[in-house]
């Protein structure tokens, strides 16, 4: 039965991202990837680093040191039916599907994978949550239907502590 599930969730993902390619070859997603670029990048935040990339970002650190470490400055991404707002330094810059001549999005079960396809564009460790509320269903089953995506910049309670750099052995 796990066999079958893993192909349903793999047939589910490939159909939503069929579903999404208009949005994602849109202009709006170029204006909104091309704003993400502006904004530029800033010194990686040590915290931001998840405990499970904490060794990778620590031999990243020793070999190119902490100036060459780099995250963009985007706070936070909201994804919702009406369009996409960019949360920078306390500024928001939203991108209304409205003003691209486009309908709001009705299925709204498919802005998890434009999350996705957003922060592979985006440079640091970014948190993709949801919220969702129940929708009935004709056979009386509540269904979560999502309703809000948030990618948010990955921050850890414990700080950053690479370790010491092994030395190397000429012989």
């Amino acid at each position: 039965m796990g066999i079958i599930r893993k192909i349903q969730a793999k047939t589910g993902e490939v159909c939503a991202k069929e579903k999404i390619r208009p949005l994602v070859e849109s202009r709006m997603m170029r204006d909104i990837l091309l704003e993400i670029g502006q904004r530029g990048s800033e010194a990686l935040d040590p915290q931001s680093v998840p405990m499970a990339q904490r060794a990778r970002a620590a031999r990243i650190a020793s070999e190119c040191g902490l100036a060459g470490m780099r995250q963009s400055v985007v706070d936070e991404v909201r994804l919702d039916a009406e369009g996409i707002t960019l949360s920078c330094d306390g500024e928001q810059t939203t991108f209304l599907y409205a003003d691209y001549n486009y309908e709001n999005i009705e299925d709204t079960d498919c802005l998890p994978v434009v999350a996705q396809y957003l922060v592979a564009h985006m440079r640091g460790y970014y948190n993709i949550s949801r919220t969702c509320t129940p929708v009935q269903r004709p056979g009386g089953r509540a269904v979560p239907k999502t309703r809000e995506v948030f990618i948010r910049r990955h921050h850890e309670d414990t700080p950053f502590e690479p370790g010491p750099v092994q030395k190397q052995h000429l012989f």
